[in-house]
């Protein structure tokens, strides 16, 4: 049996993986492009830029950098080869550079250690470390060749030892399907920004063939397609050979044959097989001697939307669950979900200072009988977020446990990995955490909730690519026509997304009652529906579930919320319990946040944890034991304590 985390983890190791060589190759192409080719007739280096995928944030981040250090240039300030260069290659707040992509792969193989060789492990942590020493070498061009050259020839090795030793399985399917799918992509962002050098009726060009050799070098395409093509190839013969050649493994088209053929060994394969073909057609249809540069780039936008919805049918298809490929184990080991603390919060009203918080969450474990070996994986650090820092963070687990390791999940999640061995009848986690949490900015004038369903289709950013995977139905959210039926009368036709959600929440909060024992983490959110009542967590489905039916992007956020006791009592220490609410996606904006259980809009009161497709993407600590007995007691203390007010000056 492939668990789903793990099936997860080792697609995004795929990915990443193949994200580490092509960037590598197209970065050492691009500096090679600019000495075949004369001063004022290059193309500068913000291209890197688009093909690395920055937003224009990064973008006008960059920018300011550059104005700072006084980098002029005619038209006002240029971003440099070398700012460029650092952004793409070496800075690890970007997330699509070649060392945060490798560092990303590092620990997506960490998690799938029992399904991939260990030499492939040893491989990749050996690079990152050889690479992130030796990042200072980039900033020179003689040193950047020798650094990108050892990325290049070590994801090559690592691959050829994947493909010769490891088994034809369902991990290596999920390996192989990551690496498609990133390799489809990029070729296809090379393409939209190489669109005026590519399409077959661009404009002459004395310096033509170096441009489209370079964009062929830059897939590693140049010598393959000399043996196909004639010696003077036609000026749509580049173009037809990286979209449509099926015998060239980096060819869109050959990428989308490879991965409809591993998605057939897989079960329950029909929407993945569907995605794949939708995306096949898009490319045999179209006569692409006939493309202007703007429909070339109108091409590979539908593309990459295409892409973008086999990689979220691949998501809410496998990752959600177990994959069962083999017979299940045998019943002595027993799953168990600690449950979020049902206990109605008592709202603070809010103010406009930031704010320090100590955040204590203490689970302890009772175990009838001696537990022999216990497995968890918990979610109980705050993370980053563009309002929230976390200033120090410690996990005590009692008893000491014999393995423990951290990673970065696919959601961007901290999340701690630990096994406790040695008959023990008593397991206690404390999380201990201060966060300082600054004022939530005020939330904009925003679109109609369609043009935003409709922008959430084909807008290219980063944060759209990201926010779609949280439309897909998921394990504890399913896709339902009554939650589009309850959901409907908040969406009337025109009406402003944030009004809408909000409108939403509000209904939730005035027709709901939050009753607790009602329900537990896995009751179907159809039966809250039915029934009205539950906890926050069952509010925070229902309006996430209420959101995607809707064709918008909502994720689930788990955290938790300052209270204050009734007036007149005193505040007992373990008091406040985990607090759910539910987050959407608007387009030019972001994320917003809203609380449906307290009927507001999140504030400075609100800690985040984590956030996923639902609770179990996200759930703070759960795990498998072996032994305990027949029954075990959960309990679980939380505290939320303001500690230091910091004065807005």
């Amino acid at each position: 049996m492939l668990l789903a985390r793990v099936a997860e983890s080792v697609y995004w190791a795929g990915r990443y993986l193949e994200r580490v060589e092509d960037m590598s190759r197209i970065v050492q192409v691009h500096s090679d492009t600019h000495v075949d080719l004369p001063v004022g007739a290059d193309v500068g280096w913000s291209p890197l830029l688009d093909i690395c995928g920055a937003d224009a944030d990064a973008v006008e981040r960059l920018r300011r950098q550059e104005k700072a250090q006084a980098s002029t240039a005619p038209g006002g300030p240029r971003v440099s080869e070398a700012t460029v260069v650092r952004f793409v290659v070496t800075d690890r707040d970007n997330p699509s550079s070649i060392l945060a992509a490798l560092s990303a792969a590092r620990d997506n193989f960490r998690v799938a250690r029992p399904v991939v060789p260990r030499e492939v492990w040893e491989l990749v942590n050996d690079l990152w470390l050889d690479l992130s020493s030796h990042a200072h070498e980039t900033a020179t061009r003689e040193g950047r060749v020798g650094w990108l050259r050892r990325a290049i020839d070590e994801c090559s090795r690592m691959n050829g030892v994947l493909a010769s030793t490891m088994r034809r399985d369902e991990a290596m399917a999920f390996i192989s399907m990551g690496q498609q799918i990133e390799r489809a992509d990029i070729t296809a962002r090379i393409l939209t920004v190489r669109a005026d050098s590519a399409a077959s009726t661009r404009g002459h060009d004395p310096y033509d063939e170096v441009h489209w050799m370079a964009l062929l070098r830059s897939v590693a395409a140049y010598q393959p397609f000399r043996r196909a093509m004639p010696a003077r190839p036609d000026n749509g013969a580049a173009l037809r050979f990286l979209l449509q050649d099926d015998a060239f493994p980096r060819a869109v088209s050959s990428c989308l044959t490879e991965l409809r053929a591993t998605v057939k060994r897989l079960p329950r394969n029909e929407e993945v097989l569907t995605a794949c073909t939708d995306a096949a057609v898009l490319l045999a249809d179209v006569d692409v001697d006939r493309l202007t540069p703007r429909e070339l780039r109108s091409l590979i936008g539908d593309l990459q939307v295409a892409l973008a919805s086999i990689h979220e049918r691949l998501v809410s298809t496998y990752f959600h669950s177990m994959i069962a490929m083999v017979p299940e184990p045998s019943h002595s080991r027993r799953i168990i979900r600690p449950a979020i603390e049902d206990a109605l919060p008592i709202m603070v009203p809010d103010t406009a200072e930031p704010r320090i918080y100590r955040v204590t969450h203490r689970t302890t474990y009772e175990y009838d009988g001696p537990v022999e070996q216990s497995h968890n994986e918990a979610h109980l650090r705050p993370r980053a977020t563009g309002h929230q820092r976390c200033e120090q963070h410690t996990l005590e687990i009692e008893p000491e446990p014999t393995s423990r390791s951290e990673y970065v999940d696919a959601f961007g999640n901290a999340v701690t990995i630990f096994v406790v061995a040695g008959g023990f009848d008593r397991l206690s986690v404390t999380a201990t955490s201060e966060v300082t949490v600054l004022a939530v900015p005020p939330t904009p004038p925003s679109l109609p909730w369609e043009s935003a369903q409709w922008l959430l289709d084909i807008d290219r950013q980063a944060g759209s690519r990201e926010a779609r995977q949280f439309r897909a139905p998921s394990r504890l959210v399913p896709a339902s026509p009554q939650l589009a039926e309850y959901a409907e009368p908040s969406f009337a036709a025109g009406r402003p997304i944030v009004e809408a959600v909000v409108d939403l929440a509000s209904r939730i909060n005035r027709e709901f009652v939050y009753e607790s024992g009602f329900t537990s983490v896995t009751t179907p959110i159809l039966e809250v529906l039915d029934h009205r009542r539950g906890v926050c967590q069952d509010f925070a489905h229902l309006a996430v579930g209420c959101v995607r039916s809707m064709g918008l992007a909502a994720r689930y956020v788990s955290g938790y919320i300052e209270t204050i006791p009734p007036e007149g009592q005193e505040r007992l220490l373990g008091a406040d319990a985990s607090h759910a609410w539910f987050s959407v996606y608007v387009p030019g904006w972001g994320w917003i946040d809203v609380d449906p259980t307290n009927d507001q809009l999140v504030s400075e009161s609100y800690v985040t944890t984590a956030w996923g497709r639902d609770y179990w993407d996200v759930s703070p600590l759960r795990g498998s034991v072996e032994g305990g007995g027949s029954s075990h007691t959960l309990d679980v203390a939380v505290d939320v304590t303001r500690v230091e007010v910091v004065s807005a000056s």
